[in-house]
């Protein structure tokens, strides 16, 4: 009987796996390929158009930053993601917490707040392009309508505010995905906890001090680090607002190797600045998966 058991609970995991495996070949053919094509291209010089390799080991690295806008590119980038991050986590917290009421129409509330993150992110962008355009745009229109026509700006031709403006508008895009992962975290906590506390004298500071945001913080973390790589290879945004103008002020590390390769025809330089990055980033989520796992034996102990 036990054997009988055994060999359909084996035939069972080994459908399943006949199942999953395509899938899982595919997924990573498509990532392992350009992945490896990237490191290859990272060390070698490339002679086009038959895409001759020949090693010429750091060489590229050290022509992608040796390059004078390299110091901006950087410089725009931590702007750019500390800004983006940041901003989101704190407008998706509070707006997670509005959201967490029993209100009436807080359902419909929620929907319209989760629209920004539904919209195409191309049509996102023209459209703040449009509402920030200096003549004819939302913004300087109303002002001069109110007779404040010298606060009109040329909010995406400044290399002073064409960063600035492009980052309020991924914020808009962006913040909703971060309130909706909060509002499922906060309404998987149990109510006990918070009428237990009330019942000893708790205000609603000390509820969300106490048992909210330690209920929620496995959920921050997750989200802190998906907006922080989300934010360091933004591309799509900027691209269509400013295209990394005026002057490369708001050029930031994925339009730096789209430069590199699609309009230098840099395929190595961009290739190195890429390695880079990937490095950055399996680094970054190495850390933080070990610092989960010490929690976790932390908390078994």
């Amino acid at each position: 009987m036990k054997i009988n058991t055994l060999k359909t609970s084996t035939k069972k995991k080994l459908t399943g796996i006949a199942f999953v495996l395509p899938c899982v070949i595919i997924l990573v053919l498509m990532m392992a390929y350009p992945l490896i094509q990237t490191f290859a291209f990272s060390f070698t010089d490339i002679k086009l158009p038959n895409f001759e390799l020949k090693f010429i080991g750091l060489k590229n690295f050290v022509t992608a930053f040796s390059k004078p806008e390299v110091s901006i590119v950087i410089r725009n980038t931590i702007i750019w993601t500390v800004f983006s991050v940041f901003v989101r986590l704190v407008l998706g917290l509070v707006s997670a917490l509005i959201m967490n009421s029993n209100v009436k129409g807080i359902v419909t509330l929620r929907v319209i707040a989760l629209l920004p993150w539904t919209v195409p992110l191309i049509v996102s962008s023209n459209t703040w392009r449009w509402i920030l355009q200096s003549e004819n745009g939302v913004i300087n229109g109303t002002l001069r309508a109110m007779g404040l026509g010298g606060w009109a700006h040329t909010w995406l031709a400044n290399a002073s505010t064409a960063l600035p403006s492009i980052m309020v508008a991924n914020t808009w895009v962006g913040f909703p995905f971060v309130m909706m992962m909060l509002l499922s975290a906060m309404q998987g906590l149990s109510r006990d906890l918070y009428e237990a506390a009330e019942i000893d004298g708790a205000n609603g500071f000390h509820l969300f001090r106490y048992i909210t945001l330690p209920g929620i913080k496995p959920v921050i973390l997750v989200v802190l680090a998906l907006e922080t790589i989300s934010a360091i290879n933004s591309f799509d945004m900027i691209f269509v607002m400013t295209g990394g103008g005026p002057g490369g002020a708001t050029e930031i590390f994925g339009l730096f190797i789209y430069r590199l390769a699609f309009t230098n025809f840099d395929f190595g330089s961009a290739s190195a600045v890429s390695v880079v990055l990937i490095t950055i980033a399996v680094l970054g989520f190495s850390m933080y998966g070990f610092a989960q796992t010490g929690n976790r034996k932390r908390g078994e102990a």
